[in-house]
């Protein structure tokens, strides 16, 4: 489904009615607005263990603007506030009033932006192995992810090297997702990386945009404290990509934060851990409820 807004086309696919049946009546149920993470990706990669949550809230996937099935605008509106106002225009268009916002990786940037610019419109945040910053955060003296380094090939080493160094082909796409993706996961999960990627589509051109004009000034450290809604804030253990300490930083400066750790995962923990995710999750969206 495609919606206009703000001059493209953003595509949304819902799981889950808005309505429960509850004995004799029907309880309307909260919605989850999800947001992808890349920048680059598109939302199918979440969908598999996302849409087991229909029974507790209607799921809204969006593929962010310049992206996916979406539109693809001039690169220079595709900035995090841009995609916020996005999300908040697709829900006034939808008429989805307070719902609690999904942002996995670099889509956690886009809603943290969303809440720092409209504090009233979500009913809640769930920010799932993302970060305050693209840039080194110091040492908390809690757990650390195993390194890439530690784990990898050198193979995976190289490829690795030239994506994180800017080099953003159709080339160093391929081989990054063949020789470094597995890595994303814990050890024990790494074979069931490519095929949650198969589901989804790369943009080069966003990815590009990404690492070199978005990712390098992204830093809303200094503001976490103005986020009034709760948030769930979600990381597993093996993440070297949003390593740990970039999820306590989150849930140490939000005020009104939950941090769960994911021990057996890493980056992809709502696949890695299924079973778990859905249900810290069902249990943050019973505490939120119903606007």
């Amino acid at each position: 489904m495609y919606a206009e807004l703000n001059g493209t086309e953003i595509f949304f696919d819902i799981e889950g009615s808005g309505f429960s049946i509850e004995g004799n009546r029907l309880s309307p149920k909260p919605a989850i607005v999800v947001l992808h993470g890349g920048l680059g990706f598109d939302h199918a990669y979440l969908r598999p263990d996302l849409g087991k949550l229909k029974d507790v809230a209607q799921i809204i996937f969006v593929d962010l603007r310049g992206q996916g099935r979406s539109g693809r605008p001039d690169l220079g509106t595709c900035t995090l506030e841009q995609m916020a106002d996005d999300v908040v225009s697709l829900c006034a268009h939808l008429g989805i009033s307070s719902p609690i916002v999904f942002g996995h990786s670099a889509g956690g940037f886009v809603a943290l932006h969303l809440a720092l610019k409209y504090p009233s419109f979500a009913g809640g945040l769930i920010l799932c192995a993302s970060s305050p910053t693209a840039a080194s955060l110091d040492d908390d003296g809690g757990t650390v992810a195993p390194p890439l380094a530690s784990r990898a090939s050198p193979d995976a080493l190289a490829a690795a090297g030239r994506i994180f160094s800017g080099e953003i082909t159709s080339e160093t796409i391929g081989l990054f997702f063949t020789e470094v993706a597995p890595y994303y996961a814990a050890p024990a999960n790494m074979d069931r990386v490519p095929q949650l990627l198969d589901l989804c589509s790369a943009d080069i051109g966003m990815m590009r945009h990404f690492m070199h004009d978005i990712a390098p000034s992204y830093d809303v450290r200094s503001r976490l404290q103005e986020i009034v809604v709760p948030a769930l804030v979600l990381f597993g253990r093996y993440d070297w990509v949003c390593p740990p300490r970039a999820s306590r930083f989150l849930a140490k400066n939000i005020p009104r934060s939950t941090l769960v750790e994911f021990s057996a995962s890493g980056h992809f923990l709502f696949m890695e851990e299924s079973e778990e995710f859905c249900s810290v999750v069902r249990e943050f969206v019973g505490t939120i409820g119903v606007p």
